[in-house]
């Protein structure tokens, strides 16, 4: 346990406020605020020799040479390419992805539909109890976003493709309508949590699109908006200390055994 060393890499507050975490459990822990690999970071891992590395949640901008690291470092990462994925697999290190964990994913979808709201609130002029929204995808974050616009007094239609969401949306009380291809939105606000490019609107429409989804986003490649928005990392911008717990607490049930 002695021998355990973390590095943190990511600029998302919330990977800090865990890292704070972490030294509250007398974890060695180092820090690299930043979502690009530089030479500083390069330099800070040969130093410091990590036995376990924290990626954020969208992943780094670009890969980690593999051959920095000492034999079984263990990773733990939201968004890691396929690529470094099996480079790092293949150089014997072991990798946990902490979006897998269900724990971990509810909660952060919860503060993912508070975070909304208070985006929504900076954003508009309007209140939310008898405001319209159409919901686009009923997973984890749709269903969190659907309870906590409808606990505001909200008017929700729910859109989704899988019949057992349409039902459940149903049977909760929201309005709802299948998903079709070239479906048509009406004018008022649009909320996407399904992550795909799969949204086609008009450059000149009136739409407002609040993207809950990852990068990048649900707009069809080449097609762009005045109207839309994309909106990531909203537990780590709007509650870092909360998100931050949740994601320390996953990451050290995911590791246990390996420290």
């Amino acid at each position: 346990m002695n021998d355990t060393r973390w590095l943190l890499i990511g600029a998302d507050r919330r990977l800090q406020e865990c890292a704070r975490i972490f030294k509250e459990k007398n974890l060695d822990v180092a820090v690299f605020p930043h979502d690009d690999v530089t030479d500083y970071l390069q330099e800070k891992i040969e130093k410091f020799r990590p036995t376990h590395i924290v990626l954020p949640i969208q992943g780094l901008k670009n890969e980690l040479p593999v051959q920095l690291f000492k034999p079984n470092t263990v990773f733990c990462g939201g968004i890691i390419s396929d690529d470094q994925k099996a480079k790092l697999l293949e150089a014997g290190h072991s990798i946990f992805i902490y979006l897998t964990d269900e724990r971990f994913v509810w909660n952060n979808a919860h503060l993912t539909a508070e975070g909304f709201l208070k985006e929504f609130y900076n954003e508009t002029e309007d209140p939310i109890k008898g405001t319209s929204f159409q919901l686009a995808g009923f997973g984890r974050v749709g269903r969190m976003v659907a309870h906590t616009l409808g606990a505001a007094g909200a008017k929700l239609t729910v859109f989704a493709r899988s019949e057992t969401q349409l039902g459940e949306a149903e049977a909760l009380g929201f309005e709802v309508k299948k998903l079709e291809p070239n479906i048509e939105f009406q004018s008022g606000y649009m909320i996407n949590t399904i992550p795909a490019q799969w949204l086609s609107i008009p450059k000149e429409g009136t739409l407002r699109v609040f993207d809950l989804a990852s990068k990048p986003g649900c707009l069809k490649p080449g097609m762009s908006s005045a109207y839309y928005t994309l909106h990531l990392g909203l537990p780590g911008k709007h509650f870092p200390q909360q998100a931050a717990s949740y994601l320390a607490e996953s990451i050290l049930r995911m590791c246990r055994g390996k420290e």
